[in-house]
């Protein structure tokens, strides 16, 4: 079960002093979130987990009120990642390629925070760290931190001290380890008129849409009781799995607590009664049984935490 779901779902700072978290931090995090998403750019940035690391170009543009953006890998398998607007589409010459393109398309670097930065204050604190400097430009640290200790992951962003870009963000551990990573290497941010062509090379190509896939889902026959206090319902729907197309539909249910991702599948049957877990840099997976459901839980929290999660869901049929 573990198998099918994971691609499926998938699918060191500068020295200075710490400051404690105040109005105007939250301001420059959410104006970095905005110019993470809309800023007209071309670079090359390097995506860290553990031990592997791969690098990508990008280029990004605004036509007629829409951005138009294409990462291309630069190393590892060939692939590359398309978005006009609100659609994304992930492209590559065969379909192994194209299921890592799909898994690279998850995290838009640098677009990685919540348009409502404001949402995150219920689950995080904020802290202005020191400066630095990121693709030979000055950029501030601050530092995104569960007010639960222990129980989710930090997430530390280097923003440009002109554009308000994040140039680096760093995913860590409860004990500071660094999990995953993203960085400019290089970065030109006076592009002028750059064009992008949204055609995708590859014939192999896959199409997302959030809202799409929201409207699209088959309303679940289930209800979830006990998920954690920040996180809140973001979508749910019958799902089936790639490669199991004979069994009962899987119903899936997407939690988010502003930055970290939760999915939940509760598979109806006592054939895969296990429980256990395992990860993947920043993201982990755990399978707990639930009544006469198996729960597979899949995000980006620490192993301990996910696994104390699906221990505290409670599962039921609707009315």
């Amino acid at each position: 079960m573990r198998g099918l779901l994971l691609p499926f779902a998938v699918s060191l700072l500068g020295a200075g002093s710490i400051h404690a978290s105040a109005p105007d931090d939250w301001a420059l995090l959410g104006k970095a979130a905005s110019v993470a998403r809309t800023q007209p750019l071309a670079g090359s940035y390097l995506h860290q987990v553990g031990s592997a690391a791969e690098t990508f170009r990008i280029e990004r543009a605004q036509a007629r009120g829409k951005v138009r953006e294409r990462r291309v890998s630069l190393d590892g398998l060939p692939r590359e990642v398309i978005r006009s607007g609100d659609t994304v589409v992930s492209a590559g010459p065969d379909q192994r390629a194209l299921q890592a393109a799909k898994a690279s398309s998850v995290k838009l670097f640098p677009a990685l925070l919540p348009e409502d930065v404001d949402a995150l204050q219920q689950s995080y604190t904020l802290t202005r760290l020191g400066q630095s400097r990121v693709a030979m430009r000055d950029c501030q640290w601050l530092e995104l931190k569960p007010r639960e200790a222990g129980q989710r992951y930090a997430l530390r962003l280097c923003v440009d001290g002109k554009s308000h870009l994040p140039l680096k963000t760093m995913t860590l551990t409860p004990q500071g380890q660094a999990v995953e990573s993203f960085s400019f290497i290089d970065l030109n941010l006076d592009v002028g008129k750059l064009k992008v062509d949204v055609k995708p090379l590859y014939k192999l190509t896959a199409k997302s849409s959030s809202q799409r896939a929201a409207a699209d889902a088959p309303t679940p026959a289930l209800e979830l009781r006990g998920m954690p206090a920040g996180f809140s319902l973001v979508q749910a729907g019958e799902r089936r799995l790639p490669g199991d197309e004979g069994a009962a539909p899987v119903q899936h249910f997407v939690y988010s607590d502003g930055l970290v991702m939760l999915s939940v599948f509760a598979e109806p049957g006592a054939q895969a009664r296990t429980t256990g877990g395992h990860g993947y840099g920043a993201l982990s997976v755990v399978s707990d049984p639930e009544g006469d459901y198996q729960l597979t839980l899949v995000g980006e929290l620490p192993e301990s935490s996910l696994a104390a999660i699906a221990r505290g869901l409670r599962i039921s049929k609707k009315p």
